[in-house]
């Protein structure tokens, strides 16, 4: 008879434990990613507005000398 050898549950997760690990790697790595372009946006945009206002108030400094 060929009877194939009893692999319990727990041996069968040690065979792919290779493919959980290299997915929280993975998780991770996009994680850090995703906060990167979130600041990275944000500071974006502050400059934006702080550019935005001061050629507001240089606009208005104009008016005022003409």
């Amino acid at each position: 008879m060929d009877e194939k050898p009893y692999v319990p549950p727990a041996g069968i997760a040690e065979t792919f434990a290779w493919v959980t690990v290299s997915h929280m790697i993975l998780i991770a790595i996009l994680a850090a990613g995703a906060i990167t372009i979130l600041w990275w946006g944000n500071r974006l945009r502050r400059q934006r507005k702080q550019a935005r206002e001061e050629a507001e108030r240089a606009a208005e400094e104009r008016e005022a000398e003409n």
